[in-house]
């Protein structure tokens, strides 16, 4: 019995990543990307606004709304 759950466990653990959503993903690229832009300052408020959102959203677990705001965010950075 121990052995089985062993294993549910590690099979578990290696999915994990799999299951990865915006939050774990997306996010931390859209922070490292926005240290990295040179942006006008109003552009990078805003940005900086955004960012900020999508963490309370992720933390309260909308990640269908923060991968839109990500979504935002990085289009921004892109211009």
């Amino acid at each position: 019995m121990k052995s089985a759950l062993l294993v549910l466990g590690f099979l578990a653990a290696l999915s994990a990543p799999a299951f990865a959503g915006p939050c774990d993903t997306e996010l931390p690229a859209l922070k490292a990307a926005f240290a990295a832009a040179t942006l006008q300052p109003d552009v990078k408020t805003q940005v900086q606004d955004m960012v900020a959102q999508a963490e309370k959203l992720c933390a309260a677990g909308n990640e269908e709304e923060a991968a839109d705001v990500i979504s935002d965010a990085s289009s921004m950075l892109a211009q």
